[in-house]
């Protein structure tokens, strides 16, 4: 599980670099300590942890940017944790890393899908003013 996670770290960092907006995306690993929940480094991961994703978006620039849509694929062997997701309000998914639509995506006979059976979450940022900073997480389930 180790170096896929970390590929695909990698992966979001070289495609997610551009003009003058800064992305930076970190993961974390949540733990109890002594009845506390923190987030620690993450070294390896086991069934049932928990992995918190947080893309920060920088807008290092002197002009305001717009229309900004940062997407961010759910690892492989992770489900995507629902109620752990903020913004929650204005988030999309996304079941084959193409069609986005409001959560929870509905089956046939109307019934919301799997957690597990999502590839991505995006989100869609209209503007963002010079040295204006915005923050998107999500957490995951390791399968």
């Amino acid at each position: 599980m180790k170096k896929i996670f970390f590929a695909v770290v990698f992966l979001l960092n070289v495609v997610l670099a551009f003009g003058e907006v800064k992305f930076n995306l970190a993961a974390e690993k949540l733990e109890m300590r002594n009845g506390k929940v923190i987030l620690t480094e993450v070294q390896t991961t086991d069934p049932g942890d928990t992995l918190v994703y947080t893309l920060r978006i920088e807008n290092t620039g002197k002009e305001e940017v717009k229309n900004l849509v940062p997407s961010i694929p759910i690892p492989e062997y992770t489900t995507l944790i629902s109620t752990m997701v903020i913004p929650s309000e204005t988030y999309l998914v996304s079941t084959d890393n193409k069609t986005y639509k409001k959560y929870p995506y509905l089956d046939k006979s109307g019934r919301p899908i799997s957690d597990s059976m999502y590839k991505s979450v995006r989100w869609t940022v209209d503007s963002m003013k010079p040295n204006e900073i915005k923050i998107f997480k999500f957490a995951v389930s390791v399968n």
